[in-house]
């Protein structure tokens, strides 16, 4: 969970216009699920005039009940990757939701605590994401290498049935 949620923080990109799948309207999913259509997290990005982007990331804390973290988290491209501020208080204004509906105040006070925790000793570090051509995202934190935060990503089409689960 916590590779996924800094890919999110970090963004993911390809050298040549890391934004490219998202400016054809596509969403990116975290850990692919093909037969399944499902991804562990996806992200939209809304792509400001001044070249900066906005993420809203629905990940998956649990499956069953299915419970979810939707996180806003803003980015822009550096040196062919997606990269934006970790920041604790991103995931702690985070909506929390159990089967598609708003989770009890205790559940997401849990949710929080636990995601909270598992971020704060990267609160404040500059994440970016680097995307190659088979999916692999690698991380860096500050500019170090991350290589136990590398990831598999896929940019699908949202109306193709893609949603997040197992």
């Amino acid at each position: 969970m916590l590779a996924a949620l800094l890919i999110i923080a970090a963004g993911a990109g390809q050298t040549a216009d890391p934004l490219a799948e998202a400016r054809a309207g596509k969403v990116q999913c975290t850990s692919p699920n093909e037969a399944n259509k499902t991804c562990m997290g996806l992200t939209t990005y809304k792509i400001n005039t001044d070249g900066s982007f906005e993420t809203v990331t629905t990940l998956m804390i649990a499956p069953t009940p299915l419970i979810t973290m939707v996180v806003t988290s803003p980015g822009h491209v550096m040196g062919g990757a997606l990269c934006g501020p970790v920041r604790r208080s991103d995931f702690e204004a985070a909506v929390i939701q159990m089967d598609g509906q708003a989770a009890n105040e205790a559940m997401a006070g849990a949710v929080r605590g636990q995601v909270s925790g598992a971020i704060a000793a990267m609160d404040g570090k500059m994440g970016c994401g680097t995307e190659a051509a088979d999916g692999t995202v690698t991380v860096t934190l500050d500019g170090v290498a991350r290589p136990e935060l590398t990831q598999k990503t896929r940019w699908v089409n949202p109306a193709d049935g893609w949603k997040v689960g197992q």
